[in-house]
């Protein structure tokens, strides 16, 4: 019976390539990371897409068509820019906010994409965990309302596709299925709340809904996937939750990654001899997925709803699992040391080391040794020099962000992906070569192998020193930390032992 079914599907499915053929695409958040990716794919194997639309709004004074004369300056569009650069004039800026109303754009740009487009990916979202509840919210929540009431005016609507997160449910203790879990109130409470309500009213409300999130960020997620659920029933939806995005792993450009990202700093800062330790068990799992497999997940679910291969809303835990993966913290930071030290990284602060401490207490004394001591002492050598301290700030910013991750970094997650593994499942064999969405194969080391070569930040000419010089003076600076650390700790026993020593003379 199954293989009947796989021959009918054989048969009567379309391409992938084939459904965007004359379409065009509406994406938000496409100046992010995953964005980026999504959109270099859509270019480079959606030929006959029409035009793709992207939200960009001014940031830091920049205008949005600047914007995306950076966002084109990227190393991941050089392949595409070489073999097809007249495919880069498809892509349209739309300037507008998502926290506004009617996204914040013109009457002649919303008029426009509601005609033209019938695809939406909604990738933009605030990710951090160190804002505050109403912020996360606006931008979060309201703002994937306000693309659901767009959505609304399109002409046509094939597919809306919102990128959530595989912890959007992290507060759940058990296995984490592929559907939509339902806060105790309706959506629309919590968005009259943000427009009307105080903040301390929003806290209490949020407060109510149990279990517990372990960040704003988790929680506003979930909000995201309710309204979905409540305002968006009647379109074809699909939800993919990634976990942990990494970089690429195949696509134009492998090894491809950006700074940004959380994972992306820490491993920077562990690759950079900065981060020395962390509170973290490295017996648990990291569930890591490439950025390219991701995005294609993206391009081909949207495919699945519009063509009703798959039912509405198509939620996708796009993850990996114990079965696929065995790949602990442990494992992922010593893959980490060991590219650092093959492949030293430009402006490294001193030789990388990394200790994992389960218990709160031998990270703090740790961090102590590693992290505090040293900083202080270079610290007081800078403003003795007339240059401004930073690395004590540096170090309790770290602190503050890694406190709002430990949840993560102490605990284990189940995730089903068995909508994941059934976008593989539909495509034909050809399309799994271009949209691959199969992780089995996936290993870090792999992964690793390919980020010196693909990844921006390990290019030389960011350091102002050469290769040489760099070595040497970060070798220096590593016996200068390391002195300074067993002096303070030399100086710290021989004060106890003279402590001692003169009680045990008056006793």
């Amino acid at each position: 019976m199954e293989s009947q079914e796989r021959q009918k599907l054989t048969v009567y499915r379309p391409r992938v390539a084939d459904f965007y053929q004359g379409k065009s695409v509406f994406i938000t958040g496409a100046a992010g990371y995953l964005g980026v990716i999504l959109l270099e794919i859509l270019l480079r194997c959606c030929p006959g897409i029409r035009y793709i639309y992207i939200l960009l709004r001014e940031k830091r004074g920049v205008e949005p068509e600047f914007r995306l004369k950076s966002i084109f300056k990227r190393e991941i569009f050089n392949k595409l820019k070489e073999k097809q650069p007249d495919v880069l004039q498809k892509v349209r800026v739309i300037s507008g906010d998502l926290s506004l109303p009617n996204l914040g754009m013109s009457k002649e740009d919303e008029l426009e994409v509601a005609t033209e487009a019938s695809i939406v990916f909604h990738c933009a979202a605030i990710i951090n965990f160190l804002k505050p509840l109403k912020y996360i919210l606006l931008h979060n929540a309201v703002g994937t309302a306000n693309v659901i009431d767009f959505c609304k005016k399109f002409k046509k609507l094939d597919a809306l596709v919102y990128t959530s997160t595989a912890y959007s449910n992290s507060n759940r203790n058990a296995e984490i299925e592929e559907q939509i879990y339902r806060l105790p109130f309706p959506s629309q409470r919590f968005l009259d709340m943000l427009s009307n309500g105080s903040d301390e009213d929003l806290r209490n409300l949020v407060s109510q809904c149990y279990p517990k999130w372990p960040n704003t960020y988790t929680f506003s997620k979930c909000l995201a996937e309710n309204i979905l659920a409540e305002q968006a029933a009647d379109f074809p939806v699909s939800i993919i939750r990634p976990s942990i995005i990494i970089s690429c792993w195949k696509g134009a450009l492998p090894g491809y990654v950006e700074e940004g990202s959380g994972m992306v700093a820490l491993g920077l800062g562990i690759g950079k001899g900065f981060v020395r330790a962390m509170r973290c068990d490295p017996e648990k799992i990291i569930h890591l997925v490439p950025v390219d497999i991701v995005a294609n997940c993206h391009v081909v679910a949207a495919w699945s709803v519009a063509t009703r291969r798959t039912a509405s809303p198509f939620v996708v835990n796009c993850t990996t699992s114990s079965e696929l993966s065995s790949c602990t913290w442990g494992h992922y930071a010593k893959v980490l040391l060991d590219m650092s030290l093959k492949h030293p990284l430009p402006k490294s602060y001193q030789s990388p080391y990394l200790s994992m401490q389960k218990s709160s207490v031998g990270y703090w004394l740790l961090s102590c040794f590693e992290h505090y001591i040293p900083a202080i002492a270079i610290d007081c050598l800078l403003w003795l020099s007339g240059r401004k301290p930073r690395l004590v700030s540096l170090y309790r910013y770290f602190e503050r962000a890694m406190k709002s991750v430990e949840f993560f970094l102490l605990r284990d997650f189940k995730f089903r992906y068995d909508n994941f593994k059934k976008l593989d499942w539909l495509l034909d064999p050809e399309d799994k070569e271009v949209f691959y969405t199969d992780i089995k194969d996936f290993t870090i080391e792999d992964l690793a192998a390919d980020i010196p070569t693909g990844a921006p930040f390990y290019k030389w000419d960011i350091d102002r020193k050469p290769f040489d010089d760099r070595m040497r003076s970060t070798y220096i600076r590593h016996l200068l930390t390391a002195f300074i650390k067993w002096f303070v700790v030399s100086l710290f026993f021989l004060v106890l032992y003279l402590i001692f020593q003169s009680l045990f003379q008056r006793s």
